[in-house]
């Protein structure tokens, strides 16, 4: 769909400059396509960011400790993406609290290459 690749343009976009965590993505989606509530927008949103990691579009990972820099998570893209659809499903099913930059921060491959 031309639709998701311009969201998709879009949520990459908002990475350029520092990762962004889930509540950010669907704020971009709720901007682009409009929506209303953190659940409905989580559906439309979650699997879109689990695809950009899956592809290798985006990788995941936490601020480095101190704050300084980032942290990609030690696995392999399909493990990370299998790893935030398993979140985004629990908080769906209600089984996981919808919690700011869990399961992690997403970032492009630029970002953290050294």
């Amino acid at each position: 769909m031309v639709a998701d690749e311009r969201l998709k343009a879009d949520l990459l976009g908002e990475a350029e400059e520092e990762p962004l965590d889930l509540f950010h993505a669907i704020a971009v989606v709720k901007i682009v396509e409009g929506g209303e509530g953190r659940l409905p927008l989580l559906r439309r949103t979650g699997p879109m960011m689990v695809e950009l990691v899956r592809d290798g579009r985006f990788v995941c990972g936490d601020w480095a400790s101190g704050g300084i820099g980032f942290e990609v998570w030690d696995m392999t893209a399909d493990e990370a993406a299998d790893r935030v659809q398993d979140y985004v499903q629990r908080v769906l099913d209600g089984e996981q609290q919808f919690i700011p930059e869990e399961p992690c921060l997403f970032a492009l491959p630029e970002y953290v290459r050294t």
